[in-house]
């Protein structure tokens, strides 16, 4: 069984928003669309999703915490752990990429994002047209 806060890249004593925040730069980084679906990333992927579902559920995080720490006692944390029945929609690409809330990087709309593409095309043909008037020129 794999440390949960490693996984996150988080420390034991790390906040709900933190758990959050971890969670998904890990999933957005991992994510088998944004990775050509490679196996390693959707081995990633999946156990970055299996340590925020414990981590992110105040009742499992205890559970999984108090075992951790008392290894010495036999009473070990046994997961079930199993993708919800709706896992594709909850974790796909965009809904994670959504999830940042208001403003940041993340939050581009469809049609900013088609805008700043007209924006470059538009940028390199004015630069290609200047270029050629510059060689017509001379």
């Amino acid at each position: 069984m794999q440390d949960y806060y490693k996984v996150l890249g988080l420390s034991r004593e790390a906040s709900t928003e933190e758990i959050k925040k971890s969670f998904r730069i890990m999933a957005l980084r991992y994510h088998p669309d944004k990775n050509s679906n490679s196996e390693e990333s959707k081995e990633k992927f999946m156990y970055v999703v299996e340590a925020f579902e414990v981590l992110s559920d105040e009742g499992a995080r205890k559970k999984y915490d108090e075992s951790f720490l008392s290894k010495h006692r036999n009473h070990k944390f046994n997961p079930t752990w199993s993708p919800s029945a709706d896992f594709k929609n909850i974790y796909s690409y965009a809904n994670i990429k959504n999830s940042a809330g208001q403003g940041g990087i993340w939050n581009i709309s469809q049609e900013a994002s088609m805008g700043m593409w007209k924006a470059t095309v538009i940028l390199f043909t004015s630069l290609g047209v200047m270029a050629l008037l510059i060689f017509l020129l001379k």
